[in-house]
């Protein structure tokens, strides 16, 4: 059986910010991933979905989700699983399946704590609370990042040097390793490195792919 990741996202607050959930609905599409199987898909006017071929590889794709959105906030629930009907259609929404039902529960305990906004639900409870716990963490440190610093670190990746990077800002290339460092960029970039290895050695897969 094959292994699928949903994520399911909601923009948060988003009553008061209909006209900046509108004008990033083109923008989503911009995003790509190897493993995507749908485009990032806006459904119900704020909440947002997309499938993955596989587990997760790396917290990196909700990085850029996030960072696409800006200034929206968002919670993202993960699910991983199955997918047993409607696969091969274009919307994941005409989707179903336990990777469905597993991101829909892990948004519900979002909303439940407000101090969560990202959380994993896979059907292996020690999986999910260590990758739970990392994403707790990962999401303090990145919910202090300035717009300048998620400019510089976004850059940065995109263009592999500082001096890259403060070229297509427009700034000195000391500028851009300090916002780098200001934002513990270090850190975040290690966790995302651990995620597949973390995935791979603690996942059990027939809890993962069971009918529940």
């Amino acid at each position: 059986m094959e292994l699928f990741t949903v994520l399911t996202a909601d923009v948060i607050s988003s009553r008061q910010q209909e006209e900046l959930i509108a004008a990033k609905k083109a923008k989503l599409r911009e995003i790509t991933d190897a493993n995507l199987v749908t485009p990032f898909t806006f459904y119900r006017g704020d909440e947002i979905q997309t499938v993955l071929s596989g587990a997760l590889s790396s917290p990196a794709l909700l990085r850029k989700l996030r960072y696409y959105c800006l200034p929206l906030q968002l919670r993202i629930g993960i699910g991983i699983g199955r997918i047993t009907s409607g696969f091969g259609a274009s919307n994941p929404w005409e989707m179903n399946g336990p990777a469905f039902h597993r991101a829909r529960q892990a948004l519900d305990e979002l909303k439940q704590d407000r101090h969560w906004r990202t959380r994993l639900v896979s059907g292996d409870p020690g999986l999910d609370q260590i990758i739970n716990t990392m994403f707790t963490l990962y999401d303090v440190i990145q919910s202090r990042w300035t717009l300048p610093q998620w400019e510089g670190i976004m850059h940065y990746e995109a263009a592999g040097t500082y001096q890259e990077a403060a070229q297509r800002l427009g700034v000195a290339f000391q500028n851009v390793e300090k916002r780098c460092r200001a934002a513990r960029w270090w850190a975040l970039r290690e966790t995302e490195m651990a995620f597949p290895v973390i995935l791979t050695q603690y996942a059990d897969l027939n809890l993962i792919l069971g009918d529940n």
